[in-house]
């Protein structure tokens, strides 16, 4: 009897030759990198974030070769849940948030803007507000009630011997910059807004306003990332965020928004910003009640 010839191999059909080839390809130079998501502190509208921070995200992407996205949220709450919740890779971000992040929601500090901040009260120039004194009885616009700016104003007031809510008529506004706008369009008789806000705002309007008293300084923004990140991702924007400054377009990214540079976070700035994550912390218990 003929011994059995073999029997020939068989042949990948051709979708599962193409799936065997992804297969290698993939093996050969990895999966497509993570897109990650920069979150922006919302300060000032989407359209304005965007344009201002555009250099810092395009530089990073381009010096680590990670794709990123720049994302932001329609108000401060909303950005601080999706903070807690880790939705953002790299946060730009209030640095007593920064703070907040690093307790609560793994985040660890890249560096912080190497600018100070402070809340920046101003009047209208043909007016009768000339000093911090002399706001009571009146209506003082500010940022929302959990800004760390907020605080900053309140405490400042407390300084000067006056009470918020009680001397002082508070109105809180969604932003810093619709603060602002709210003593530029007569809605209140003065506002305190942030430094990096006071300083950037160029309309003409700004001539009709003056400056009539500043809160103590605070660090400037946090820089983070999210601690899920690779290690070897984290010190790739590490090395990357710390050379920016030194670049032409990093001069003036830091010149167009007055963040000046970046710096390493000391134990004297996490001092200052637990003292006014504990005011906002005590601000948020008394409305609960």
């Amino acid at each position: 009897m003929n011994a059995h010839k073999p029997l020939p191999a068989a042949r990948p059909a051709p979708l599962m030759r193409g799936v065997l080839l992804f297969c290698v390809i993939l093996y050969c130079v990895g999966a497509p990198a993570k897109t990650l998501r920069m979150g922006i502190f919302p300060y000032f509208s989407p359209e304005q974030l965007i344009g201002l921070h555009k250099p810092l995200k395009d530089y990073l992407a381009h010096e680590t070769g990670l794709p990123i996205r720049l994302v932001s949220a329609p108000d401060f709450k909303t950005f601080r849940q999706g903070t807690a919740a880790g939705r953002y890779d790299l946060l730009v971000t209030a640095p007593h948030l920064g703070r907040l992040a690093e307790r609560q929601a793994r985040y660890r500090w890249l560096a912080v803007t190497s600018n100070y901040s402070e809340a920046v009260f101003v009047a209208r120039r043909d007016g009768p507000i000339h000093r911090i004194a002399d706001l009571r009885g009146k209506r003082l616009a500010l940022p929302p009630r959990l800004a760390i700016i907020h605080q900053m104003a309140l405490e400042t007031l407390e300084a000067t011997g006056l009470e918020g809510g009680r001397d002082v008529t508070i109105v809180p506004y969604k932003s810093h910059d619709r603060a602002l706008y709210a003593v530029i369009l007569g809605e209140t008789d003065a506002a305190a807004v942030g430094r990096p806000t006071w300083r950037r705002y160029q309309a003409p309007e700004k001539r009709s306003l003056r400056v009539i008293g500043r809160s103590r300084p605070i660090p400037g923004f946090a820089i983070m990332v999210h601690r899920d990140l690779p290690k070897e991702t984290a010190e790739a924007l590490r090395r990357a965020l710390e050379a920016f400054p030194g670049t032409p377009v990093g001069k003036t990214y830091f010149d167009t928004t007055g963040l000046e540079g970046v710096r390493p976070i000391s134990p004297q700035d996490l001092a200052v910003l637990d003292h006014y994550l504990a005011r906002i912390e005590a601000a948020r218990e008394a409305a609960s009640q």
